[in-house]
């Protein structure tokens, strides 16, 4: 290489360079900003404990559910009638999407904080009260409006446009309620789904999730009796007027089928879900979680807080060029 010529970098290495610039950069901010950085690890701290101290602590109520077993010791037996053949096998699994076909189960998961349970669900007003304990009013035993400056001003705003607040709860609101305190995970890839369930009150949470299984159950439960019911009504009805033997002998294996699918859902077991495990919740609140928050609040204000300090490093060289 001829004398005099400059040394030209490779990209690599004039990015690794230029890396290596940025960080003894950072290294020399954070060593002359740690006062900051402490200052703002402290302050995510504070405001953390603080947070958790003006919080509610709440339980978390947890059930695990499935599909009702149709075969095994367990199970409550097939509802429908028996086939033979190559439908023997489809009738054993669950019906699904892919069938075009609402199972029970589907029906289930999508009424559990559907208005025809919180309809149910109202028939309790300990639950009620355990819904909306800011609304009850234990010395008058009756609902009152919110109380707070924010309520005040949403009545308010409501007064100004021609509406009013809601004062006692309606199925509607406890449908609400239940969708925002109410969870439904996967468990693994299978059908079965983890249900859980916040509440300031341990017993509280218990009853509401295991209060609104039982009324889902039975809501599915009269449905599938009405429709038993009015199916084997028609029958009879048909049956009743027709005279040939063929037709008769159909129409009353017809009926007998309906007459063994109603009694099969008088049956006192699960309809739709089966409980695989029931509601439990832990002995002490585990929300909000000291163990996380505190630590996640720390490390947020050492990020604050280097950001500060990058900025005001970024303000004092800005201040030594300038004029």
């Amino acid at each position: 290489m001829p004398d005099g010529m400059p040394l030209r970098r490779s990209p690599l290495e004039a990015e690794a360079a230029e890396s290596g610039r940025q960080l003894r950069r950072l290294v020399w901010t954070m060593r002359e900003g740690w006062p900051i950085l402490l200052v703002g690890a402290a302050l995510g701290v504070v405001a953390s404990v603080t947070a958790l101290r003006l919080v509610v602590p709440q339980y978390t109520a947890v059930m695990v559910i499935g599909p009702t077993a149709r075969v095994g010791a367990a199970a409550m037996g097939a509802r429908l009638p028996v086939l033979i053949g190559r439908e023997a096998a489809a009738a054993a699994s669950e019906p699904g999407p892919g069938d075009e076909i609402l199972s029970d189960f589907a029906r289930y998961l999508q009424l559990f904080t559907s208005i025809p349970v919180a309809e149910r669900l109202m028939a309790d007003p300990l639950l009620l009260r355990g819904l909306f304990p800011d609304r009850w009013d234990e010395e008058t035993a009756g609902w009152r409006p919110a109380s707070g400056a924010m309520a005040s001003a949403k009545r308010l705003f409501l007064a100004l446009v021609g509406r009013s607040d809601w004062v006692e709860p309606d199925a509607e609101r406890v449908a609400s309620a239940l969708r925002d305190r109410l969870t439904i995970d996967m468990v693994g890839s299978g059908p079965m789904r983890r249900l859980r369930l916040r509440h300031a009150d341990r017993a509280m949470a218990l009853r509401l999730l295991s209060g609104a299984a039982q009324a889902t159950d039975a809501h599915l439960r009269a449905e599938a009796s009405r429709r038993s019911a009015a199916q084997i009504a028609h029958a009879r009805a048909r049956l009743a007027g027709i005279t040939v033997a063929e037709h008769r002998r159909a129409l009353a294996d017809l009926l007998s089928e309906q007459e063994r699918i109603a009694m099969m859902i008088e049956v006192d077991l699960p309809l739709a879900a089966d409980a695989i495990e029931p509601p439990a919740a832990a002995q002490r609140p585990d929300w909000p979680n000291p163990l996380t928050v505190v630590p996640m609040a720390a490390l947020a204000g050492l990020v604050a807080g280097a950001i500060v300090a990058s900025l005001r490093r970024l303000w004092r060289a800005g201040g030594e060029v300038g004029p």
